[in-house]
């Protein structure tokens, strides 16, 4: 106990730096000691429980690079402790939002673990949040939960916002039935994924083509389409006072006029690039929707568990 406290004032007023010297002298004083390969040499699970100990008060300073220095030096064959050292290292990596490095070793928890269903829902969220659907979808539903209480409710809204993201309607229409706002932890959420669905129902993604097409029949109507009207109302202006320059010019010269002929190539060049731009510029729409979209249902998949397990 005595030890403890001293390492403890140590790095009050001492921080640990990087030069690996401070952790070195910390090491030796909760019971590590370096080998010639630069990693920690088996310990005790009394000498690793207390090193955990001080590695969740690191954590608590928000030392986080210490944090996962000292984690990654920690060699255990105990079952338990291995879980909470895989835990404390996926929990570090997701404050700094490393999230996939953080998934795989939150995933790695075992069920005897006390952490089990908290890393198995932060690991599947992760793998949501980085784009891997299909992983985070097969972790949530491989999830064994005993009870139908919070835990379910939890897997069924988690399950839902992922199949929102990958916009799977049937899907979620499915699992938004055992919503029943319940656990007020998660119950505002729900509402809110619902209206987050309609909102994807109401809103279907509009064609390029169509954007295309639209303005190389009236220059600017496809971005009205994509809903940038003061893009398009600017497009048919401008196209509009480079038709009629190139009018004047024909009227004036005729078509041999070398500015008449100038003018239309630019007027051409344009008209072209009013096309492709009004196709861009739907696209452009359809990822802003999405993007949205997705960070909403993010959001409402992050606060329950934060709530729920914190």
């Amino acid at each position: 106990m005595i030890r403890w406290m001293l390492v403890m004032l140590i790095v009050a007023f001492f921080p640990l730096t990087g030069n690996g010297q401070g952790y070195s002298f910390c090491n030796k004083l909760v019971g590590l000691s370096d080998t010639e390969n630069g990693t920690a040499s088996q310990i005790t699970s009394a000498e690793v429980s207390r090193e955990l100990k001080f590695v969740r008060y690191m954590i608590g300073r928000d030392d986080l690079e210490e944090s996962l220095y000292l984690l990654s030096r920690i060699d255990t064959d105990d079952g338990l402790l291995r879980d909470s050292v895989d835990y404390l290292t996926g929990w570090v990596l997701y404050r700094q939002k490393k999230l996939k490095a953080s998934a795989d070793y939150l995933l790695q928890v075992s069920d005897a673990s006390s952490a089990y269903y908290k890393s198995r829902f932060f690991g599947a969220y992760n793998l949501a949040h980085i784009g891997n659907h299909d992983r985070a979808y097969s972790v949530l539903s491989s999830l064994d939960i005993q009870d139908s209480g919070m835990k379910t409710a939890m897997r069924s809204l988690q399950l839902a916002g992922v199949a929102l993201l990958s916009r799977e309607l049937d899907t979620y229409e499915s699992l938004a039935a055992d919503f029943n706002g319940d656990y007020h932890v998660m119950a505002a959420e729900e509402r809110r994924m619902n209206d987050h669905f309609k909102a994807i129902q109401e809103t279907p993604l509009r064609s390029p083509f169509v954007g295309g097409l639209l303005s190389a029949a009236v220059p600017g109507l496809g971005k009205v389409y994509a809903g940038k009207s003061a893009e398009g109302i600017v497009s048919f202006l401008y196209m509009a006072a480079l038709g009629l320059t190139t009018y004047d010019f024909y009227d004036g010269a005729g078509l041999k006029s070398p500015l008449f002929i100038l003018s239309a190539s630019v007027t051409g060049l344009f008209y072209a690039g009013n096309i492709v731009g009004s196709a861009t510029a739907v696209r452009r729409a359809n990822n802003e929707f999405r993007h949205e979209m997705d960070q909403r249902i993010l959001f409402d998949m992050h606060i329950p568990l934060r709530n729920a397990f914190n």
